[in-house]
């Protein structure tokens, strides 16, 4: 049975319910559907990738040979895509409203490292298409939106991250570093551009699992405050500093960092949670 006739109910990322394979009562592609699709394709720099949607119709490269075709099954998956953009993608994907014939690594090389383009080509369909206001998180909205990334469980992100858990990029002073040096140059880094020294007060919004905090904490002398909103991680954060005995010297306030009070001498966010938020609350954030 084609995997896109069976039905399936589960929670994407995104945070919207969704039924796989749900295609009956599309009808014909809309006369703007199209002319946005064709629209989106020439803001990319006609890339060499087909698109195909539910009825049929496909748009093919002007030139040369297709790299692959992404082939969407409904209406409902384009809206998805115009609405939620790159998330989307991978929560139609996953449950079968979108396929792509072809190499799926290298269609996203192309699209993504298209010089045309600026953002995510999905991100560019949502202004074509529907001109989307960006999202603006409210505090229980930026809650809800960590959640479904941050809190499925640290032992995922174990997996692949260093021992540190870190999880913003890290900073290759010398080219044949080890991603571990690497981060913990990162930090130093970070350190050293605050002026950091013993006895600083240091207030940290968006702290992931604790690392900078820690190393704040345990290299510079420094008595830390790190905001952060998930739970998790939060959680395991503060377990490590209790079972490595630093608790007296970093705190970890599960509280968003809009929120913070209080008097520091240093404040400090490697993740900036104004990209999550959105530059509307830049102003709010740098007066924070």
């Amino acid at each position: 049975m084609d995997s896109r006739d069976s039905t399936v109910s589960s929670r994407t990322a995104a945070g919207e319910s969704f039924r796989a394979g749900d295609s009956t009562g599309n009808g014909s592609s809309r006369a703007y559907e199209r002319w946005g699709l064709r629209h989106l394709l020439q803001q990319m720099g006609d890339p060499p990738v087909s698109i195909r949607l539910w009825d049929g119709f496909t748009i093919t490269p002007r030139q040369g040979k297709s790299l692959a075709t992404i082939k969407i099954h409904s209406r409902r998956a384009l809206t998805q895509l115009a609405l939620k953009g790159d998330v989307a993608f991978g929560d139609e994907f996953a449950a079968g409203n979108i396929e792509i014939d072809g190499d799926l690594v290298e269609l996203l090389v192309e699209l993504y490292g298209s010089q045309a383009q600026q953002r995510s080509f999905l991100t560019r369909g949502v202004e074509i298409l529907f001109r989307n206001r960006p999202r603006r998180n409210t505090l229980q909205g930026s809650r809800d939106h960590i959640h479904h990334h941050y809190d499925i469980g640290n032992a995922f992100y174990k997996l692949w991250l260093d021992h540190e858990m870190q999880y913003t990029c890290a900073y290759f002073p010398e080219p044949d570093m080890s991603l571990e040096a690497a981060q913990q140059a990162k930090m130093d880094h970070v350190c050293r551009k605050l002026q950091l020294k013993a006895g600083d007060r240091v207030a940290e919004a968006g702290c992931g699992w604790g690392s900078l905090a820690r190393h704040m904490a345990l290299h510079y002398g420094a008595k830390v405050t790190a905001w952060n909103i998930s739970h998790e991680q939060i959680r395991y954060a503060t377990e490590r500093a209790k079972a490595e005995g630093y608790g007296d010297r970093v705190r970890y306030v599960e509280d968003d960092y809009r929120n913070i009070n209080g008097e520091y001498d240093v404040f400090v966010s490697v993740a900036d949670p104004t990209r999550n938020d959105g530059y509307s609350r830049a102003k709010q954030f740098f007066s924070t």
